[in-house]
């Protein structure tokens, strides 16, 4: 399988041990019923990652600190509730297929058979901003998992990684199969 591109990132995924829920017949019957996804998923050393990716460097001329910090008169930043949405429903979607509820059963017999069993989840969203806006990630990190925090408990998953694209691609965990694409 040729390495995948999308939002300024080549990802090279272990063969076989890899899925996408956009590819998924089961997420597709649900996705028009405000039903959301992230990005790619994979197995590694027992774990199944999920990771988003969102590269706003293309939008720059309209990214403010309110995109990405709360402000006042705001209850969460302006591009906050796209990456909720997508982070619980997939979290959501992986508990359904472990459980064999119906439409779970249905995605569970698309996943590789390594992600068909309960396993950790570590959840990670990459996003690339605009060097004046850098600053703002550990804000929108906090705000994240304030957020998900019981969410994502629900999961037993303690927090939700977000990173900056280049500690992304030099982490030794992604090192080798996630890279900046040319």
């Amino acid at each position: 399988m040729p390495p995948i591109v999308e939002s300024g990132l080549s990802l090279d995924l272990p063969a076989g041990l890899n899925f996408r829920f956009a590819d998924s017949a089961a997420y597709n019957a649900v996705k028009g019923q405000s039903v959301k996804e992230m990005d790619f998923a994979w197995v590694d050393s027992g774990i199944l990652f999920l990771l988003e990716v969102r590269d706003y460097t293309q939008v720059t001329q309209t990214l403010t600190r309110a995109d990405f910090v709360p402000v006042k008169g705001q209850t969460e930043p302006l591009r906050f509730s796209a990456l909720v949405d997508k982070i619980t429903d997939s979290v959501l979607m992986m508990l359904s297929a472990w459980a064999g509820t119906e439409w779970g059963q249905q995605l569970k017999a698309e996943l590789p058979a390594a992600a068909q069993t309960r396993m950790p989840l570590k959840l990670v969203v990459a996003v690339e901003l605009p060097a004046t806006l850098t600053v703002h990630l550990q804000g929108l990190r906090d705000s994240l998992n304030d957020r998900l925090r019981g969410r994502v408990a629900l999961a037993d998953v303690r927090s939700v990684v977000l990173i900056d694209y280049a500690r992304l691609v030099s982490n030794p965990i992604f090192r080798g199969f996630v890279t900046l694409s040319p």
